[in-house]
């Protein structure tokens, strides 16, 4: 059962707590960007709010108790240039990028495409459907790599990849790379590399909440809870001053106070 708390200190600044499962969030209505609210999490709590189920979900809204409205900071946001990986898990990286790519159009970019035509990567929705290239194992002490001439998206080429042959194909040289652009023919193809946003505390929780239309922009990499009339998830700039969620475990102790105290203090104490 989810419960709240209320501290309101002596410059206004309003502090609340919900918790349920695992975790106790603490409103903070002080607005700060993305980046200091990061920083004052890890500060005075664990980290900035990570949500990995419905649960998490309707505790984070109970702190909309009649005075919270508009959004606040998450610990969701998205990293362009590290965050990518391989299906297979191989921890080797080479990489052939288009020039300005990737892009992220519309916030949406998270799978890759290999171009047949020049062999270099592009950024594409995962949705989008194209053939793609199967990794099949070391034959003849070379690497196998097989066309597979069928349009799906990058998830259930995943899927079959896996089912009929061993995964995705990873791209570990520019001479594999060229090996698989010769043989796609004409037709644009995926790779197995992808990406996931990530959660400020390292968790690999998978669980979104976006609203409707959401994520939507390129530029704007970090996640907003919203409140009153709107709910989900959104993507804003880092750079915008928004109230922020933080958290700690369940376990390692939740602060209350008969007295009142300015939130400097009251989040160290």
């Amino acid at each position: 059962m989810e419960h709240w708390l209320i501290f309101v200190g002596l410059t206004g600044t309003l502090l609340q707590v919900s918790f349920a499962g695992t975790y106790h969030y603490y409103f903070i209505r002080t607005s700060l960007n993305w980046g200091n609210a990061q920083t004052a999490c890890r500060r005075n709590y664990t980290d900035m709010a990570t949500i990995e189920n419905s649960a998490d979900v309707e505790a984070v809204k109970n702190l909309n108790y009649t005075v919270v409205t508009g959004k606040a900071w998450i610990g969701l946001y998205d990293e362009l240039v590290n965050s990518w990986k391989w299906s297979l898990s191989n921890s080797s990286f080479y990489g052939n990028w288009d020039s300005a790519e990737p892009t992220n159009i519309g916030g949406i970019e998270n799978c890759v495409v290999l171009y047949s035509s020049t062999g270099k990567w592009h950024d594409y929705p995962c949705s989008s459907t194209f053939h793609f290239v199967c990794y099949n194992g070391i034959v003849n002490n070379r690497p196998s790599f097989v066309l597979v001439n069928e349009y799906k998206n990058w998830t259930a080429a995943q899927t079959h990849c896996r089912g009929t042959y061993i995964d995705l194909v990873s791209v570990r040289t520019l001479t594999e790379n060229n090996e698989i652009k010769n043989l796609t023919g004409s037709e644009d193809v995926w790779i197995g590399l992808y990406r996931e946003k990530l959660w400020s505390d390292g968790s690999t929780s998978l669980f979104r909440y976006w609203a409707n239309g959401q994520p939507n922009s390129a530029g704007a990499t970090c996640t907003a809870a919203a409140f009153g009339n709107q709910e989900g998830w959104f993507d804003e700039a880092c750079s915008l001053s928004l109230p922020f969620i933080c958290y700690r475990q369940r376990g390692q102790g939740i602060f209350a106070s008969k007295r009142e105290l300015v939130w400097e203090r009251a989040v160290k104490y």
